[in-house]
């Protein structure tokens, strides 16, 4: 379990290298790529064309990038919050993002133990994989029109090159009509290239973003069912077990009582209390017979002091 805690930081690392190898081919493939997109514009449509695309595909990296940050936290939090239920700390959302899922889950399910209500792991399950579906529908809109966008470039470059080859038919040496043929087809061709590009580098992110997400949400619910429902929820079966478990201790407790009241010897117990009377009663009559003699010592020095007669 949670043996791809550092996936999100390895699509990360790619994005970042994905980045300046384009920036090093476009710096190497500067001469073509500016008669591509620049030269023989007659318009500004293969620019606001271009400039369309690119800016979608922006828009969907940024938001790929923001949600892998945030996939990031996640991982590390539900890795602090695993740690500390194997070290049994008292306060299992030490050091845990208080808005991450798990800790967010935990207080949940804690709420409803404290409650006593049934904890339906089904539904926390659902409702978790629709927001996290949510945070993805940006991606899913940019990645299902980027190349509806190159199609739609394609089309007003081709219907902005059928303009021109119609402005060559009528004047038969038009140098504006074969310009604009030239950059109609121009902008069709960096048009479609653009959003075929963007599209391929948008998908394998969106894919690999969607597989943190299966992962982070599968070793949540994992998570759930064999560490936090055990120890938060009371099922019949367990209350059962430990009932038979109690059961069990108390008969190996009276089992004990009894063979150490065995063991004991009434014999010998009766022996030691006549004993300890017996000195106790010799103990009496000594003191008794000591006291008798110094009153009887006291009451001779008293006749003789008052030379009293005998006895």
């Amino acid at each position: 379990m949670l043996a791809n805690r550092h996936m999100s930081q390895k699509i990360m690392l790619q994005m970042a290298v994905v980045a300046l190898l384009v920036i090093a081919l476009a710096f190497h493939f500067s001469d073509t790529l500016q008669q591509i997109y620049l030269s023989h514009q007659q318009t500004s449509a293969g620019l606001m064309l271009n400039g369309l695309i690119c800016l979608l595909f922006l828009i969907g990296m940024l938001r790929i990038l923001t949600l892998l940050v945030h996939y990031a936290r996640e991982e590390h939090s539900l890795v602090t919050f695993r740690r500390n239920m194997d070290q049994q700390r008292a306060n299992l959302l030490e050091e845990v993002d208080t808005h991450s899922m798990i800790a967010r889950r935990y207080e949940a399910m804690e709420s409803m133990q404290l409650q006593h209500a049934p904890i339906q792991h089904q539904v926390f399950a659902a409702t978790l994989l629709a927001n996290e579906n949510n945070r993805t529908a940006p991606i899913r809109f940019v990645h299902n029109i980027l190349i509806l966008c190159g199609v739609l470039g394609t089309i007003v470059s081709l219907s902005i090159a059928l303009v021109g080859a119609s402005s060559l038919l009528e004047q038969a040496v038009s140098s504006s009509g074969m310009g604009m043929v030239i950059h109609g087809m121009s902008t069709a061709l960096s048009t479609t290239m653009s959003a075929i590009v963007c599209y391929l580098i948008l998908a394998y992110f969106h894919a690999a973003l969607q597989g943190v997400q299966s992962r982070l949400l599968a070793d949540l619910e994992y998570f759930t069912s064999t560490r936090l429902l055990p120890r938060l929820q009371s099922s019949a079966t367990a209350v059962e077990s430990r009932a038979v478990e109690l059961v069990s201790q108390a008969q190996l407790l009276v089992q004990s009582l009894h063979d150490y009241f065995e063991a004991l010897n009434p014999d010998a117990i009766t022996q030691r209390i006549e004993a300890a009377a017996k000195a106790s009663e010799q103990q009496s009559q000594r003191q008794h017979a000591e006291l008798s003699a110094q009153l009887q010592q006291l009451a001779s020095l008293l006749r003789d002091g008052f030379r009293l007669p005998g006895a």
